[in-house]
């Protein structure tokens, strides 16, 4: 059982960073707010509880301030991915990324599983968007790999009952 709890102040053992935790996921993982206001998802492995007694509270920024300033605000979008883009010349075609590298910052702590649930998840976002927008077509960028990822949308696309081809790297689908 973990000695964290939510609201507990964390340093981070890789690197020069603080932060507090915001949430408790299993018994080896924990999501953080940064200092920077950004949420991590880490192993315990890589936090320590923050020495407050070696430091006073002053020298550094309050926490539980950029918590409450963050909460509400919209995510800047010089700092989102851009994960859903329009062909420039037919204006009919989107296209979807779905390399983890392109949907969240920080991905190397994840397992396997959780990549692709996070892959699948933005999937459904990307089909709910063309669908809601009336997209006749839409592009699901998997790559070419072992073909986990490409297996993964198949099987959701199937699941939505629509009509897709598979190409080189991609996969193309007919949505109206």
């Amino acid at each position: 059982m973990t000695s964290f709890k939510i609201g507990d102040r964390v340093l981070f053992t890789n690197e020069n960073e603080t932060g507090i935790i915001t949430m408790l996921i299993g018994d080896s993982k924990i999501k953080v707010l940064n200092k920077s206001g950004f949420e991590e998802l880490v192993t315990i492995k890589d936090i320590i509880h923050f020495p407050n007694d070696t430091h006073k509270e002053e020298s550094y920024s309050s926490m539980s301030k950029l918590i409450q300033e963050n909460n509400n605000l919209p995510i800047p979008a010089d700092k989102k991915f851009v994960q859903f883009s329009k062909d420039k010349t037919s204006h009919l075609e989107f296209k979807a990324d779905l390399h983890i590298e392109n949907l969240i910052e920080h991905y190397n702590h994840l397992e396997s599983f959780e990549i692709l649930q996070i892959q699948r998840n933005r999937c459904k976002v990307c089909i709910q968007n063309a669908r809601k927008h009336g997209f006749p077509r839409l592009k699901l960028v998997h790559g070419i790999g072992d073909g986990v990822l490409r297996n993964e949308i198949h099987s959701l696309l199937k699941d939505y009952g629509l009509k897709f081809v598979d190409e080189y790297g991609f996969t193309e689908v007919i949505i109206s």
